[in-house]
């Protein structure tokens, strides 16, 4: 039968426990809709002001052609053999546009070594361009950088210049290196605008410019910071990314950040400018290094060749012929070509000994290298190894860019490199030995031409010396210009292998933060996610039974009855008298009907009214436990069994001096001890009676089974109020005398582990009992809202005998004298469990 009653008061379908009720979590939301309203209030104010006050960061883009190496050489490998174009890795180019040498040098041609702010309320503009003064610093000193220098401007032409800091670095322009460090520094000084200001940190002078003006800038908080090279190159580099526009193509977009958006358009324009600048430089190296070379040369041959001309010139105007004769004009057009074939092996015997040097250096700059073909030297095999040098050794200073001396590739060109070397010095040492032995041989043929020179008559003679010596330099100068000449026309002809395709333009700059309605979108999540954290972790940290699945869980004892919580202002504690249409009303009516179909519709029964603590609401179930049934016209007692601490007098206004203790103890007869409710006329009450020494004692002898016996012959039923079973023994010693156990649960006081024990320990001793659930408040929703109190019903025990399972059960209930005469009777029902579980 209790089957049956525990099939009829739980769901028709058991769900799984990891089942998720998403109906209740909506319901449990809804419950807490205040503070879903708070919090997302809060958080809109506060996405508000950070949007409001959060320096504006901008965005821009450039975007690049990398030129590969399948389109052919251009004029400048043509023409010297020695190609210095990109080979095409764009991984490379990339590093090359991210390293600190392409930003160092962006940087050196943009006066970003001064930062210049204005603070508003909250936040902190930096100003370019439109700064109202402007600060000239002195190079030529170390200079204080990294710490703020607040400026303000007075009404009379003055300003005051302040500073204060922990600690700061000393930094060398020149040297481009820190060289110290500042201690703590607190300064400040009034100054003239163009005053010179040597304060030991720092040397410059602050004048104002056209942006200044009077009414505005008077008012502002001005500040500036001095910056140096290294923090410009890592703030600048970290604000910026170069990535593939896709894979299959080479066109690499360029993007920057920063809080000022014309700056960081006129760096990133400039870095690109730089990087186009960086490949034509290296295509011209050649043509420069051939020029440098050249008019090297040039400084002597010019003196040499105006010496000559203007002795030709003294000897002709002292001498009255004008010509030579047939047999001297062979002679001197032979020398002449003999001289200038001389003075091409000698320049190229420079060039020869000049390569030679930079190989036994170990040089490793290919930018100071001359291309053999750039002087006239057709050897191919020379030509050959000077070119691959030049492409190894680019490569290496490419490949360093991104990499270590320690990294594989470079280790291998390292390699590479000084095999080339070795190849090339065996070359030019066997060029220049061959290059002697050609000019021996022309000195040798230049001799015997002398001999011949000499047989000639002496004016002849001399004006043939004079001639060659002329003829000899300028075929030098001749072959030198020349070269020049066409070095000049290679490095105009040069053109970058790099294209910049879109350049910055403050058109296309855009906001990136604040982002306004994705910080309002967050701040509403996060307003959000608080009160649920809270529910959920309210919930998951929370001990007490607060719906009907935490009692289905920890037991199978049916469900007979759920008491909705009723306001201590709206009715009194024998509510179903008071107000009997009332749903809570209906509630101990409909626990009646499971009692009768419990007690298979018996037409007398009795009824135990127990719980696991105090403040469940036991006396107030009792009460209209009781009335209920005398309603229905019953004759009905209610008897009131908490011998500890008895309070059913008090709710019936009746005399306690005689009572359950009175007839117990032998004191007094029934007719005595019974009084009539007040209420009903089919309702009487048997307060508990004085309170006994020996509670549990009393409940145990042979007169308690006497008493029940008797009340069962007078009355249908039979409600009894006891005291808290997981406190003492007095319900359990009760239940043979009953028909039916109900156990009060209170929602949001009962706790669930201590309810999970009891209840288990119940069954495993095979006693039966019911559940009524007390307290459920209905305001939102069940199970979830609540409060603690049960208006002016809800009453405290005090019960303790050091023993519990320890959630904070009351002490004291017993006096000093009574409390250890009490210990050594009985055990609590609690106190037995936790023994056995013990031994």
């Amino acid at each position: 039968m209790n089957n049956d009653i525990q099939n009829l008061q739980r769901p028709l379908q058991v769900e799984d426990e990891n089942t998720v009720d998403i109906k209740t979590i909506i319901i449990k939301f809804l419950s807490y809709w205040y503070l879903f309203v708070i919090f997302g209030i809060i958080a809109l104010m506060a996405g508000y002001v950070y949007n409001r006050y959060t320096p504006n960061v901008y965005q821009v883009s450039s975007s690049i052609y990398i030129k590969e190496q399948k389109m052919g050489m251009d004029a400048a490998a043509m023409m010297t053999g020695m190609n210095f174009r990109s080979m095409g890795n764009v991984d490379n180019e990339i590093g090359i546009l991210q390293s600190y040498m392409l930003a160092e040098k962006a940087l050196r041609n943009l006066d970003f070594n001064v930062s210049y702010y204005a603070k508003g309320r909250l936040a902190t503009m930096e100003l370019y361009k439109d700064n109202p003064f402007t600060v000239e610093i002195d190079y030529s000193v170390p200079q204080m950088v990294g710490a703020i220098y607040t400026v303000k401007i007075l009404d009379n032409g003055r300003y005051v210049l302040k500073t204060e800091f922990k600690r700061a670095s000393k930094y060398d322009f020149v040297k481009d290196k820190y060289v110290g460090q500042v201690g703590e520094t607190d300064f400040e000084e009034t100054y003239n605008f163009g005053d010179t200001i040597d304060n030991g940190l720092n040397k410059f002078r602050i004048i104002l410019n056209s942006h200044y003006n009077v009414d505005n800038d008077s008012k502002v908080k001005l500040s500036f910071r001095i910056n140096s090279m290294v923090s410009l190159v890592g703030m600048m580099s970290s604000r910026m990314s170069v990535a593939n526009i896709s894979k299959q193509a080479s066109l690499l977009r360029l993007t920057i950040s920063g809080t000022n958006a014309s700056k960081i358009v006129d760096y990133l324009n400039e870095l690109c400018a730089q990087f186009i600048q960086r490949d034509l430089d290296l295509k011209n190296r050649v043509s420069e290094n051939t020029i440098k070379f050249i008019d090297k040369e040039l400084v002597g041959i010019k003196e040499s060749l105006t010496e000559a001309e203007v002795d030709l010139q003294n000897f002709q105007q002292g001498n009255d012929f004008m010509d030579l004769g047939t047999q001297a004009s062979d002679l001197f057009n032979y020398m002449k070509e003999q001289e200038k074939r001389k003075a091409e092996m000698e320049l190229n015997l420079k060039y020869y000994s000049d390569l030679k040097v930079y190989i036994e250096a170990n040089l490793d700059e290919p930018d100071k290298l001359i291309a053999p073909s750039a002087m006239g030297i057709q050897d191919p095999l020379l030509n050959n190894l000077v070119s691959k040098l030049v492409e190894l050794s680019s490569k290496k200073q490419t490949q360093l860019i991104t990499s270590t001396d320690k990294n594989p590739v470079v280790i291998s060109l390292d390699q590479q490199i000084a095999q080339t070397k070795l190849t090339l010095l065996e070359n030019i040492n066997n060029i220049i030995n061959n290059a002697k032995l050609t000019i021996k041989g022309i000195n040798d043929n230049i001799a015997k031409l002398d001999e011949q020179v000499k047989e000639l008559p002496e004016t002849q003679r001399q004006l043939l010396g004079y001639q060659r010596k002329f003829t000899y330099s300028e075929s030098i100068y001749n072959f030198l210009m020349q070269r020049r000449s066409e070095a000049q026309i290679l490095k105009a002809s040069n053109t970058p292998d790099n294209e910049i395709i879109d350049t910055a333009k403050m058109a296309l700059v855009r906001q990136i933060a604040p982002r306004a309605m994705m910080n309002y979108l967050v701040a509403i999540i996060l307003g959000l996610l608080i009160p649920v954290a809270y529910i959920f972790l309210t919930d998951f940290f929370n001990t007490k039974i607060l719906e009907r699945k935490d009692i289905e869980k920890a037991t199978k004892f049916p469900i007979i009855g759920q008491i909705p919580q009723i306001e201590s202002s709206s009715t009194s504690k024998t509510m179903v008298i008071s107000s009997p249409k009332s749903p809570a009303a209906e509630s101990f009516r409909s626990i009646r009907t499971n009692i009768d179909f419990i007690v298979q519709g018996a037409p007398k029964s009795t009824v135990l009214v127990t719980g696991d603590m105090a403040s469940v609401g036991k006396t107030y179930i009792s009460i209209n436990l009781a009335s209920i049934y005398a309603l229905y016209g019953k004759k009905t007692v209610l008897v009131g069994f908490d011998l500890r601490k008895p309070r059913l007098y008090q709710e019936f206004g009746l005399s306690n001096k005689l009572g359950t203790t009175s007839y117990l103890a032998n004191k007094a007869s029934l007719d005595e001890i019974i009084q009539p409710s007040g209420k009903l006329p089919s309702l009487d009450v048997i307060c508990a009676g004085p309170v006994p020494p020996n509670p549990a004692e009393l409940i145990a002898s042979d007169r308690c089974a006497q008493f029940f016996a008797e009340l069962k012959e007078r009355y249908d039923y039979i409600i009894i109020d006891t005291p808290p079973l997981a406190l003492v023994t007095d319900a359990f010693l009760l239940m043979k005398y009953v028909d039916a156990t109900c156990y009060v649960v209170r929602q949001g006081r009962t706790n669930k582990k201590v309810f999970a024990s009891i209840t288990k320990d119940l069954e495993d001793r095979g006693i039966k009992i019911n559940i009524i659930i007390n307290g459920i408040r209905f305001t939102g929703t069940y199970g979830y809202r609540y409060s603690y109190g049960y208006g002016g019903y809800g009453y405290g025990y005090g019960y303790g005998y050091g023993y519990g399972y320890g959630y904070g059960y009351g002490t004291g209930y017993y006096g000093s004298d009574d409390h250890h005469h009490s210990k050594k009777k009985k055990e609590g029902l609690l106190a037995r469990i936790l023994r056995k579980r013990r031994e």
